[in-house]
Formats: structure tokens, C-alpha cells, sequence
């Protein structure tokens, strides 16, 4: 039976299964990293998401950092990378359908070339937090899959074993220790082998409490002091105590900033979801922190939108979870106008975003005083 090494660093050849050796020792970055750098403080924490496959005309690591300056000149202090991992295309080029969780997506570039683009951001002041996704794998061409070749009842092999179905693909034997250090290594991968300062854990929700809480442990026991966020969906201010984590994106006010500026001037009439008109409890979330948060590092607020609410893989169709907002993905200038060349919803994309992320940041104080801003 051929099959890749789960731990392999680089995917070579599909057809044959080859694996490239990575020297990914603490000595092989010694020429990449600024002597200078120093991990950023969450308050100061600013982020750009990006995806490196729509990036740049490339979408390679490369053609990404030689536009960080760019990204630096605009403000950021962070970098947040969609998932690197190796994935599968059959379904969706954003890499949230892993094929194996530690070799880096070939198409975007060599383990050097991830080295030379977080020594790049480091050298402008910007930190690096690497967006993973481990609870489960890819729907088609997932190299852990039957990965023993014993198959009984479709389970999956070692990996999978014992695991649910989920809508993305079949979850991990979480039940399996050896699957949980795995999981793991995965993630003191990127941040021991690459330098990067932080992790988004994505849809960790979806993840056992018991699992998030072993990973996060475990991961603040060797890096202290990294940045470690989630997706957790409705936003439970619980997990950041229970789970371990430091702070939680916050996806609904975009859509309640929307659906209030679209209820603007509308009154008790119109007939549609907008007749309600103004919200003061939802404004109020809107431009503090969400009930239950007690800093403001504690929650991710964006108003651009991420890559959930502005990507669209459906070629622009309806969908009806969106409807409080018109039931398409679009940026928050495209809702609230003709888009980023309309200067009145350019407008109020800026009153929009200072609301809700400025606002929050100067009405609930740190202990020491200061205050953060995040965006995507």
C-alpha cells in the first residue's frame, strides 16, 4: 500500500506518493529571523486576512511577500494566513479541506519560501498567525484517509476511525491519542518550524472540549505567549475560559451592522426584514463588546468582512442564511452601496468600521489602560 508520510513537511508527486525531507530545525532558520523583532502585544494586534492564492496573480508565499510592505504602510501589525496546509481543490480553493495537516500546500511555495515571508513580515513589525483546521479532513484526496488500508463499514482507517460525518468531511478519531498528538504537532509546527507568533483555530466549536483544551494547554505550555483565536460560532464567551482561548472572532456584528444601516430612515414600514427599523440592543453589540466579553482583546471585530461573508463560490447566488442582509456574500461596501468606486458607501463602510471597532476599543479599558482594535 503506497501512501504519504502524515508527518511529511512537502507533497511532492500525488501519483506516486513522494515526500520531500525538509531540514526545518531550529538552526535552519537562524538566517531568516530579525534580530530585532519582538512579538506584538494583543492589544496592538491590527489583522489583515489573506489568502495566498488570490493574493497575487501568482499565489505563491513569494509573490505575497513581496507586498507585505504594502500591507505594513496600511497600518496592520498582523498577517493572518488562510490554511497552508496541503488541501484538496475538489471542492474549494481556501484551504479549509486538509489532505494532510503539516506539509505545506505545494502550490504556494518550499518551507524556505514560508521562512522568508514571516522573516519579511517580522522585519516590518507585523506578527504571522496561521489559520488551522483540525476537525476534519478533505471530502476528496485526503491522504489520511484508510490510511492502514482497513476499511471496515467505511471507517476511515486509523485516523478516522469511530468518527462522525460532518459537512465538510469526515471528522478525526479524537478518541485516539495518537490522533490528538497529531493534531498537536501539527500546530507547535507551525510556530516552533516557521516562527509564527499565533493560531486561528478554525470552526472549534466542532472540535471536543477536551481536544481544544489539550491543544491549547499543550501549546501554551511551549510558546507562551502566543496569540491563540477561534472560530466559535454563536460566539460563547465561555471558550475563551473553558477552552483555553485567548480571544473569539465576532461574525455577527457584520451582519447587524448591515441589517441596521439598511433599516436607516425605514420606520415601522416597508414590509420586509428592515421594517423594525433601529435595534438598540443590537446597536449597542454592534459598537461594544458582545454580552459576556469583559476585554477587548477577548473579541475579533471586523466590518470589511472576512473571508465567510465577502467569498462567494457559488457564482454569486442567494443564500437564504444571508437574507437578513440581502442573501449574497459581498464587501461591506458592496452592501451598503455601489461598492468600493460609490464614495457614499465608501462613507459609510468608514463610519461603520469606527463604530464598531474603534468604538469598542475606547469605551471598555485594559487594566493598564489601553485599549485594541482588530480588524480583517
Amino acid at each position: 500500500v503506497d501512501r504519504c508520510d502524515p508527518y511529511a513537511r512537502r507533497l511532492e508527486d500525488d501519483e506516486h506518493k513522494w515526500c520531500r525531507l525538509v531540514d526545518n530545525r531550529d538552526s535552519s532558520f537562524n538566517s531568516w529571523r530579525p534580530r530585532e523583532y519582538a512579538l506584538p502585544s494583543f492589544e496592538d494586534y491590527l489583522i489583515y486576512e489573506l489568502h495566498v492564492g488570490s493574493f497575487t496573480p501568482q499565489g505563491t508565499l513569494v509573490a505575497a511577500r513581496e507586498k507585505l510592505e504594502h500591507i505594513a504602510d496600511l497600518g496592520f501589525t498582523c498577517v493572518e494566513l488562510m490554511p497552508l496546509a496541503e488541501f484538496s481543490s475538489l471542492t474549494e480553493n481556501w484551504g479549509y479541506n486538509p489532505r494532510l495537516l503539516m506539509a505545506l500546500h505545494r502550490a504556494y511555495g518550499t518551507p524556505a519560501e514560508m521562512k522568508a515571508f514571516v522573516s519579511r513580515a517580522h522585519e516590518l513589525g507585523m506578527a504571522v498567525v496561521v489559520d488551522v483546521v483540525l476537525h476534519h479532513g478533505a471530502v476528496g484526496g485526503n491522504e489520511l484517509w484508510d490510511y492502514d488500508g482497513w476499511e471496515l463499514n467505511a471507517n476511515g482507517g486509523i485516523y478516522h476511525e469511530n468518527a462522525p460525518d460532518t459537512p465538510w468531511g469526515r471528522a478525526f478519531g479524537f478518541w485516539k491519542a495518537e490522533v490528538r498528538q497529531m493534531l498537536l504537532d501539527s500546530c507547535l509546527m507551525w510556530l516552533r518550524e516557521y516562527r509564527a507568533d499565533g493560531l486561528r483555530f478554525d470552526s472549534a466549536n466542532d472540535l471536543p472540549s477536551e481536544v481544544a483544551q489539550y491543544l491549547t494547554w499543550n501549546i501554551r505550555e511551549a510558546f507562551p505567549g502566543r496569540l491563540l483565536s477561534a472560530e466559535v460560532t454563536p460566539e460563547n464567551p465561555q471558550a475563551l475560559q473553558e477552552l483555553g482561548f485567548d480571544s473569539l472572532w465576532v461574525h455577527s456584528g457584520y451582519f447587524d451592522a448591515i441589517q441596521q444601516h439598511r433599516a436607516l430612515g425605514r420606520g415601522s414600514h416597508g414590509g420586509s426584514e428592515y421594517a423594525a427599523g433601529w435595534d438598540l440592543p443590537r446597536l449597542r453589540t454592534v459598537m461594544q463588546l458582545h454580552y459576556g466579553f469583559w476585554k477587548p482583546t477577548h473579541a475579533i471585530k471586523y466590518m470589511l468582512g472576512s473571508h465567510d461573508q465577502v467569498g462567494c463560490q457559488h457564482g454569486g447566488r442567494h443564500y437564504a442564511d444571508y437574507k437578513m442582509i440581502g442573501g449574497q456574500h459581498r464587501y461591506a461596501a458592496d452592501q451598503f452601496g455601489g461598492g468600493r468606486h460609490d464614495g457614499m458607501a465608501v462613507a459609510a463602510a468608514r463610519l461603520w468600521y469606527n463604530a464598531r471597532c474603534k468604538r469598542a476599543s475606547k469605551e471598555v479599558h485594559e487594566p493598564e489602560g489601553r485599549c485594541v482594535s482588530f480588524s480583517a
